[in-house]
């Protein structure tokens, strides 16, 4: 299988001098850009508040982190990201750096607690009651300044681990994406296992309606994003759900994409798939046998959420991958491997059709 080598991790961890890092530091998505590489990243301060920060490194070992956050949730309690800004993806496309992320509309804690919140119409809206997990899409040029671009999803439905493609295809902006109908607890899921969906939009910031209607009164293509699904468990490793990981890699093969799939008892592994180059609907290829999975202490019982490794960030340099990922939700880790035995492992496991 291939071979990915860990640094000395965890590269990123909880700073006890930045408050909004205190608990975690977690979950980052990375581009590399004029000799940087520039990193988004969670940060949770153990109140509820989960918030993007950025950090920059020039051998993608060694960080330096900025002392406020980046992308924290909106300051207007009617917005959509007002209670957490959490899980990035970077990607460049078009002159623009984009940021795909997912956001509660509620402090987490406060929403445990029983807080709930009225829509900008005064109603208990059930969306806002669920304080369900949206996807968010910002931008930035020059990592001084970032804008929203709004919700790009439904509020009636949880949506996560979002992946903007680096081109466009057809003259479609695409996406990547795990929605589910409800939280992605691990009982839910063993009914309904999330997969990994793919979206094509003529609109980068705007996918679907907020409509919520019979079939009948929904406009397909409006109402209805042109949405397919891509990847669905197969394997006992990622039984419960697989979700994309990081930005997929354009190569003559087709599209080298990582992707994490969640087993039984809830242990994240990484395994590889191939798309087709022009049609990324297809899945080529697809490793039978995760990749990587958590070992030693720090992978396995470093932090909340123990023997999770998740990816959000493939970075390639020449024939090397970077791969960035969060630790057990707790700290961040980087580990190398090679793009070339990479497709070669892949290739392997042709999917007959």
């Amino acid at each position: 299988m291939l071979k990915i080598t860990r640094e000395k991790n965890p590269i990123l961890k909880p700073d006890p001098d930045l408050p909004w890092t205190t608990h975690c530091v977690f979950n980052p998505g990375v581009v590399y850009d004029k000799g940087k590489y520039r990193m988004v990243f969670s940060g949770n301060d153990g109140k509820g508040c989960i918030q993007l920060g950025y950090a920059e490194s020039g051998d993608g070992v060694r960080f330096d982190v900025n002392e406020k956050p980046f992308l924290p949730p909106d300051p207007d309690e009617n917005a959509f990201d007002h209670g957490t800004t959490e899980d990035p993806r970077v990607t460049y496309l078009e002159g623009t750096f984009y940021i795909t992320y997912a956001a509660r509309c509620t402090n987490m804690k406060d929403w445990a607690a029983g807080k709930r919140k009225f829509d900008p119409r005064g109603e208990h809206a059930i969306a806002w009651e669920r304080n369900n997990r949206r996807v968010g899409v910002a931008a930035t040029r020059d990592w001084q300044t970032v804008k929203r671009l709004g919700p790009v999803s439904s509020e009636h439905m949880n949506d996560a681990n979002v992946v903007l493609f680096p081109e466009k295809i057809g003259g479609k902006y695409v996406y990547l994406h795990r929605p589910s109908s409800g939280p992605a607890w691990l009982l839910p899921m063993h009914y309904e296992p999330g997969r990994a969906w793919i979206l094509f939009t003529d609109t980068v910031n705007r996918w679907c309606s907020n409509k919520i209607a019979e079939a009948w009164l929904l406009r397909d293509g409006v109402d209805i994003p042109d949405d397919y699904m891509l990847l669905q468990p197969e394997q006992t490793w990622e039984s419960m759900k697989v979700g994309p990981s990081g930005v997929p890699i354009p190569t003559d093969d087709g599209w080298l994409m990582f992707y994490h799939g969640v087993d039984r008892q809830g242990v994240y592994r990484i395994g590889l798939a191939l798309l087709d180059r022009e049609d990324p609907r297809k899945v080529l290829c697809r490793t039978p046998r995760p990749v990587m999975e958590p070992e030693g202490e720090l992978e396995c019982n470093g932090g909340p959420y123990p023997r999770c490794i998740f990816p959000c960030a493939n970075v390639v340099t020449g024939d090397e991958i970077r791969l960035f990922y969060g630790i057990c939700d707790r700290s961040v880790g980087t580990a190398v491997t090679s793009l070339s035995e990479a497709l070669t492992c892949v290739k392997q496991y042709k999917i007959s059709r």
